[in-house]
């Protein structure tokens, strides 16, 4: 049986409901709340994003070609696409002798138009360099480089970037390789399929530097601190993860995924949490992530919370600009 966790209203009345699924677990890894089934079965999507590039730093490619913190921190994100965010990913590129030719992620409207409501004047929308994927895409092309493979199976599946990846999120979700089911992201890269309980470690263990796999604990600060230094890189302005990293100065990683998942760590509470909103709308997810942390205690007053507010209860507007409805959280987190 699913749990409703967010209902969306017209008016003063209930018109829709969205069902979901949340985990929490604490700094050995277990789980202490939790709403619905811990092991319901979700596809990582870009949360992966921040394990994705742990292969580039420890096989000792971020060194050789002299990636910043701000390098890495866009290769965790899915950024916006500005002009900021293409230099970023231009430079990752050039650095390992790559090109925007390389990349196969494709291209879309940038996310920054999208919000803002522009329109390209200069093709932005058919710039692959402004696809919200191409910084990680940036750091597999590196590592490709790097391991003396075919820069054009760099998304290859079998390819060894591509299974050094796969070992990676293995050894940091703590879910055996055996049991990850592969599928195909929506910027053609491999993507991963298991219990959502795996995401809540796995940001735990971001959050906190720990790890007692394969995975050095080093690596996970690094990655940690490139995306805490520069949040913007990994998101952008208007967006829920930038939002919640200024909130939380230095002591927060999160990263959302298409499909309305989202992975949270803190460094102090030393904690991890996985959200999945089931039917993948994304007006949920951060309302509901909003009361998890309320409900927790890390979010005493939201009136406070400057940067969060427009996220609490999300406001919905017509063409007019006219409040027609909200999107409120409504759940109440199981201890277990």
């Amino acid at each position: 049986m699913s749990d409703i966790v967010a209902k969306v209203y017209r008016g003063e009345r209930e018109e829709a409901v969205h069902y979901g699924t949340i985990v929490v677990v604490d700094k050995d890894g277990n789980l202490t709340h939790c709403v619905g089934d811990p092991n319901f079965f979700v596809f990582t999507r870009s949360s992966a994003k921040p394990f994705q590039i742990i292969p580039l730093v420890e096989s000792g490619a971020a060194d050789k070609y002299g990636f910043s913190p701000r390098q890495l921190a866009v290769i965790c994100g899915s950024h916006a696409g500005t002009d900021e965010h293409r230099e970023v990913v231009q430079a990752n590129l050039e650095a390992a002798g790559n090109s925007v030719e390389n990349l196969k992620c494709g291209s879309h409207l940038p996310i920054y138009m999208t919000l803002s409501g522009e329109y390209p004047k200069h093709n932005e929308h058919l710039d692959s360099v402004r696809n919200n994927c191409s910084g990680k895409h940036s750091g597999f092309l590196a590592l490709a480089k790097y391991l003396g493979t075919d820069v054009a199976e760099y998304l290859n599946p079998k390819s060894k970037p591509q299974q050094l990846v796969l070992d990676t999120v293995a050894d940091v979700y703590g879910c055996s390789k055996e049991k990850i089911v592969l599928a195909t992201d929506g910027c053609s890269a491999p993507n991963f399929g298991m219990p959502l309980v795996h995401t809540a470690i796995a940001y735990m263990k971001l959050a906190t530097g720990q790890s007692e796999g394969k995975t050095k604990p080093e690596t996970l600060k690094r990655v940690r601190d490139a995306m805490v230094a520069y949040p913007e890189m990994v998101s952008g302005e208007g967006r829920f993860d930038l939002a919640l990293s200024r909130t939380f100065p230095g002591n927060i990683v999160c990263k959302v995924g298409a499909e309305a998942i989202e992975g949270i760590g803190f460094a102090d509470p030393p904690i991890g949490i996985g959200v999945k909103i089931h039917d993948g709308n994304q007006r949920a997810l951060y309302p509901v992530c909003i009361e998890i942390l309320r409900q927790l205690g890390i979010l005493t007053d939201i009136e406070k919370a400057e940067h969060l507010k427009s996220f609490h209860e999300a406001e919905i507007r017509n063409h007019m600009k006219i409040l027609t409805g909200r999107v409120k959280a409504e759940f109440r987190l199981k201890k277990v």
